[in-house]
């Protein structure tokens, strides 16, 4: 799949200290990147009730040359506000 720039939900600001950060996996160094998709992507809490359910958007992405390892961030005041 091709990499689409107007696809891309967030990018990792520079001073993101998660960058540093070996993958906890193998220990090689992740390279960080951006979660890309057509529609929204992002993660539904089991602990929401009811037919209409909020998604909290994924923020972060860093993934793993070496191993394939994948990491997905979010931010924790926007779950915490859509669990309610």
């Amino acid at each position: 799949m091709r990499y689409n720039p107007s696809d891309v939900v967030y990018r990792f600001k520079k001073e993101n200290p998660l960058q540093e950060q070996p993958c906890p996996k193998c220990n090689q160094p992740m390279d960080e990147g951006a979660v890309s998709a057509s529609d929204r992507i992002g993660y539904v809490s089991q602990k929401q009730t009811g037919v209409f359910r909020t998604v909290t958007q994924i923020r972060q992405a860093r993934a793993c040359p070496n191993c394939g390892y994948v990491e997905m961030y979010l931010d924790p005041k926007e779950l915490k506000k859509n669990i309610g």
